[in-house]
């Protein structure tokens, strides 16, 4: 059966929808062609014979062809991407999982460094949170780094405490997880030395008080190791080092998400993406996510902001409106170090003709700033569709602003 979705296939409402949103309903057509993508689980621990075994096994499981994906590492290639994982050896031995190299790559470009305190402030279903927590434990030596993987649904954070403990082994020592509005979390990152017994019983003995203090549920980590649970740890000050914003966003990047609409029925394609004022509702989400996620980074810190969608509304109208409030000496979308002359990424929009510039001329400046950011296009980058931008803290200003300032770039009339 032909499962490529054309055109003609999708509901008048999602058309209307690609239409207000810019996206070109052709970049649906090269979701045939894509191939699937898995990761390898505790790649730096193994040899490179190891991984060529790997691979060699999972070529043989496919039946087709099997690569590693240069400068993403730990990424596989598979060609034939109706591959079913559940075929695969690798996979049932827990030494795969599923993982587009797109959402690796959002999750790489943190930079992440031994002894890091990461914030993943939109973390389910957990495979970047995994991933997070694997590269805190390379070269950690006696500096434990932790993940804070934060969801507003119990139900996804219990997939992701799933994740965590089949698959993270003693990593999972350095995650917990909170079921909370991302866009109001204000947990700060755990205390230094939560690991170390005897800096609890110093601390317990300088302050008696505090060791029966009740904590409140919002800072109560829904799921931690013990000693990431304790009042101890939980009382730490310091923001964190690394925030990852990878949004709620309609997904429509996603092709072979998309494609399942076809299985499903295109009905619901048109009620989770399109109905709900979702093209209006999310963006300004979005924006009180990247914001929140600004306020708990520390100086000098990394964000990552990156979504799954095409729409120009949810990446650069969202940083766009976060570079607006924040001026150049506080906030500089960098270079991606992992894209360069390795993986093909996409300029991301910016208005090219002066139709475009239309109610956006104040703010050139603004996307002069964000050119460092940038799209993976699935008939460019051969993976899902993905807007990434990674953004440095340069100085400790905090502004607060009120909630309906916290909106992405407004056309001008």
């Amino acid at each position: 059966m032909d499962t490529e979705p054309a055109a003609s296939q999708f509901p008048p409402n999602f058309l209307a929808f690609l239409e207000e949103n810019h996206i070109d309903v052709d970049v649906y057509n090269v979701q045939k062609d894509l191939p699937r993508y898995v990761r390898i689980l505790r790649f730096s621990q193994k040899s490179a014979c190891e991984v060529c075994e790997l691979v060699q096994q999972i070529r043989t499981d496919a039946k087709c062809d099997v690569s590693e994906v240069d400068g993403v590492p730990g990424f596989l290639r598979i060609a034939n991407q109706d591959t079913k994982l559940s075929q695969l050896r690798a996979y049932v031995a827990g030494d795969i999982i599923g993982m587009d190299v797109s959402s690796g790559i959002a999750a790489l470009s943190l930079s992440v460094e031994p002894g890091d305190n990461v914030l993943d402030l939109c973390c389910a279903p957990g495979a970047k949170l995994l991933l997070l927590a694997e590269l805190l434990a390379i070269n950690a030596g006696v500096s434990h780094g932790t993940v804070t993987g934060v969801d507003i649904s119990p139900h996804r954070i219990a997939t992701c405490r799933s994740l965590i403990k089949k698959h993270a082994g003693s990593n999972k020592g350095f995650v917990r997880l909170y079921a909370q509005d991302g866009t109001t979390f204000n947990c700060r990152a755990p205390r230094a030395k939560w690991w170390v017994p005897a800096e609890i019983r110093e601390v317990q003995l300088e302050h008696p008080e505090r060791k029966g203090r009740r904590r409140t549920m919002l800072d109560k980590p829904w799921f931690a190791p013990k000693l990431l649970s304790t009042n101890y740890a939980c009382s730490g000050s310091d923001l964190y080092d690394r925030v990852l914003v990878d949004a709620e966003c309609t997904h429509d990047g996603s092709l072979a998400h998309v494609q399942k609409y076809e299985r499903w029925g295109w009905e619901h394609l048109d009620t989770q993406v399109v109905n709900n004022n979702r093209s209006q509702s999310v963006p300004i989400l979005q924006s009180q996510l990247l914001e929140n996620g600004w306020r708990m980074l520390k100086p000098g810190g990394v964000l990552v902001y990156s979504t799954c969608s095409l729409s120009r509304f949810q990446n650069e109208y969202v940083l766009g409106g976060f570079l607006s409030r924040h001026a150049e000496h506080e906030a500089l979308v960098e270079v991606i170090p992992l894209l360069q002359n390795q993986v093909a990424a996409s300029p991301i929009w910016q208005p090219s003709c002066a139709e475009e510039w239309v109610g956006l001329e104040q703010h050139r400046g603004v996307f002069a700033r964000m050119k460092c950011a940038v799209r993976l296009d699935p008939r460019v980058s051969n993976t899902s569709g993905m807007f990434i931008a990674r953004i440095r803290k340069l100085s400790d200003v905090q502004t607060t602003f009120d909630v309906e300032d916290i909106a992405p770039l407004k056309l001008e009339t």
